[in-house]
């Protein structure tokens, strides 16, 4: 009778096994080289936003990712897995803050140096050396240093498709702002950051011929194509993604396909 029961556990649990292998297979052959793009903000022990990461959470994540061996790439290796010009490694995630806030270079950048992490920083033009945010010198510094990838927010934050009714204003918000980041940096920049993930294809086309080599935003609609470098998907990040398990499902493919397909 014992084993009888052993054997009907056994059989049971291997089947469920089959079927979690099997959609497991089936998430990877519909969402390919979809590299898990992870998104910050402010690095600030700040209860009153959403958008914020504590600085112990944020050493805490990164050393999650540094002690299991995580593949964190730079914006060029996410442009070359998504047009499957090189393979992508299965522990594969890429790190991106956005609006240039002076946090990140008190608390982020010095846990990207320790780590050695890549990761790309998007600014609001309008913003540089206003209180609270990112001036030149440390842009420069972290540009420098071929951790971070400075790439461009706009120049002043809009929503993107209300502005591009007005050709003229667009360009000052996506051209405009990529020139003045250029220009202050010594070197070009390539990836634009749509803010509030706010795009439509008139937008896409406007930072393709910009010169941009891909676009940032954060969960589009199923309207876009998973391989779309110019609306490459990311997920927010808190202080409640901070337990080892919940972090692993969230930064794994499967976590933004099932988010989107549910």
């Amino acid at each position: 009778m014992k084993t009888n029961r052993k054997n009907i556990f056994l059989g049971i649990l291997t089947a469920l096994l089959a079927v979690v292998l099997s959609v497991f297979m089936y998430v990877d052959a519909k969402s390919g080289a979809v590299v898990p793009v992870l998104m910050y903000h402010s690095i600030h022990a700040d209860e009153g936003t959403s958008l914020f990461v504590s600085p112990e959470v944020f050493a805490k994540q990164m050393e999650f990712l540094y002690k299991r061996h995580y593949n964190v790439v730079s914006p060029d290796k996410i442009i070359a897995y998504m047009t499957k010009k090189e393979n992508m490694p299965i522990m594969t995630v890429a790190i991106t803050a956005d609006d240039g806030f002076y946090n990140f270079y008190k608390y982020g950048y010095p846990i990207l140096k320790k780590y050695n992490m890549p990761a790309i920083l998007f600014i609001i033009t309008d913003k540089i050396g206003k209180p609270g945010r990112l001036g030149w010198d440390e842009l420069r510094e972290m540009s420098d240093s071929g951790l971070i990838t400075v790439g461009c927010h706009t120049k002043s934050h809009p929503w993107l498709p209300t502005v591009s009714v007005d050709e003229k204003r667009l360009k000052e918000e996506i051209v405009v702002s990529k020139e003045i980041l250029e220009k202050g940096l010594g070197k070009k920049v390539d990836y634009l950051c749509y803010p509030n993930g706010g795009f439509n294809d008139l937008i896409k086309d406007f930072a393709k011929k910009a010169g941009y080599k891909g676009g940032f935003t954060t969960n589009p609609d199923r309207s876009s194509a998973i391989d779309d470098i110019y609306a490459i998907r990311r997920l927010k990040m808190s202080s409640s993604s901070v337990d080892p398990l919940i972090l692993w499902g969230k930064i794994s493919r499967y976590y933004a396909w099932f988010k989107e397909n549910r």
